[in-house]
């Protein structure tokens, strides 16, 4: 189980690394990245405001998280139920593919994602465009 844990520390600690470098250089500086697709098609990604939804929950503006990108703001907590509990199993038993409900939920959610861009772009509904 600790070669276990440690194959999965070390990514883990590199991902939160650069969070975290990330958040700092955007709070110390204004730098934020910018979305390919919406620079080159001028259409929102489903994913566009996601960078401002976690600068926003690092100052507990949940409002203001949840207006960057509602959909991706509601799906969080599944997808990090989802993650700990797939890290529990890997760590647990070694092995942790993806159960039948995992797929369902999974798979789900990309559909609304895709719905979600879909919706975002033609209506153009002020909610719904990141803020």
């Amino acid at each position: 189980m600790t070669d276990r844990f440690k194959k999965l520390a070390k990514p883990t600690a590199i991902i939160l690394a650069i969070g975290f470098a990330y958040l700092l250089i955007h709070e110390l500086t204004g730098f934020s990245l910018f979305c390919p697709i919406y620079k080159v098609f001028g259409l929102y990604c489903p994913g566009c405001g996601t960078s401002r939804i976690f600068f926003h929950l690092a100052r507990f503006e949940i409002l203001e998280a949840f207006k960057s990108n509602c959909v991706v703001f509601c799906m969080l907590p599944i997808a990090l139920i989802m993650a700990l509990y797939h890290a529990y199993r890997y760590l647990r038993y070694g092995s942790a593919p993806l159960s039948k409900a995992e797929h369902i939920i999974l798979y789900t959610a990309i559909a609304i994602l895709i719905l979600f861009g879909i919706v975002r772009n033609i209506w153009r509904i002020d909610f719904l465009v990141p803020s």
